[in-house]
C-alpha cells in the first residue's frame, strides 16, 4: 500500500487555457519557470516569501500579498511515514497532534494549498492560539522560532516536456494554447525547531496560476 493511501489530496480544481503556446519554445521556458520556482521554495524556509516575490516579479496581481483562507470543515489523517517523523521514536504518541488546511490566494487566484499537522505542546501558546483562529500563514506564525525545514518527498504532478524528450526530440506542437493542468507539484516537508525538534510536517500543492503570465516577447 502506497504511504500516501490516506492522503487525498487537495480540493479538486480545472485546467485552464493559457497565454503560453503548444511549441517547443515556450514548453522549455515553461519547464524553465517550474524548476526556478520549485529550487526558490527548496531553499527557502517560507513558502509564503517565496510565492509573493514570484508574484510581485511576474505581476501575476495587484496585490502581491498573500492571504491566507483556513478551511474550517473537516480534518485529514495525516500519512503514517509522515506522522513517524512528527512524533519520532521517543515515548511522545500521546501527544495532540492538531490538523490544519489553508489555501494561499492573491487577487482571488490559489496559488498553493497547505496542509499542516503540527503539536501545539511544541509552540508558545500564543502561536497555538493563533492558529486555531486565525487565517494567519503558518510559517508566519512560528517565524519567531527560526525554524528549518527539510524536504522529505517531492512529486512532480505535471511538466511541460514529454518523457525522455532529450532522447527523442520535442513534438512541434498545435500552436494553439496549452492548457495548463491544476497543480504543478507537492513538496512534503518537516518543520523543526533550532535544537532540531520537529514540531510539524506539512504538504504543499503548487498551482499552475504561478505560470498564468503572458510569455515573453517571440525575436523578429
Amino acid at each position: 500500500m502506497s504511504s500516501l493511501s490516506m492522503y487525498s489530496g487537495p480540493d479538486k480544481m480545472h485546467t485552464t487555457l493559457s497565454q503560453w503556446q503548444d511549441i517547443p519554445l515556450h514548453r522549455l521556458m515553461l519547464a524553465t519557470l517550474i524548476e526556478k520556482l520549485e529550487n526558490r521554495l527548496l531553499a527557502n524556509p517560507s513558502a509564503t516569501r517565496v510565492l509573493e516575490q514570484w508574484i510581485s516579479t511576474y505581476n501575476l496581481a495587484p496585490d502581491n500579498n498573500l492571504h491566507a483562507h483556513r478551511q474550517t470543515e473537516g480534518t485529514a489523517p495525516c500519512p503514517p511515514f509522515l506522522l513517524q517523523t512528527l512524533l519520532g521514536t521517543c515515548d511522545t504518541q500521546a501527544e495532540d497532534v492538531h490538523y490544519r488546511k489553508v489555501q494561499l490566494t492573491a487577487h482571488g487566484k490559489v496559488f498553493s494549498e497547505a496542509e499542516n499537522w503540527y503539536i501545539p505542546a511544541r509552540l508558545s501558546p500564543e502561536m497555538a492560539t493563533q492558529l486555531d483562529t486565525t487565517d494567519k500563514p503558518f510559517g508566519l506564525v512560528v517565524a519567531a522560532l527560526n525554524f528549518s525545514r527539510q524536504l522529505i518527498k517531492r512529486e512532480s504532478l505535471w511538466f511541460p516536456l514529454p518523457d525522455q524528450w532529450e532522447q527523442h526530440g520535442i513534438p512541434v506542437g498545435s500552436g494553439k494554447p496549452i492548457g495548463l493542468p491544476p497543480y504543478l507539484f507537492r513538496h512534503m516537508a518537516v518543520l523543526r525547531t533550532q535544537t532540531g525538534q520537529a514540531f510539524c510536517v506539512v504538504i504543499e500543492t503548487y498551482t499552475a496560476e504561478a505560470l498564468g503570465f503572458r510569455p515573453p516577447a517571440m525575436p523578429a
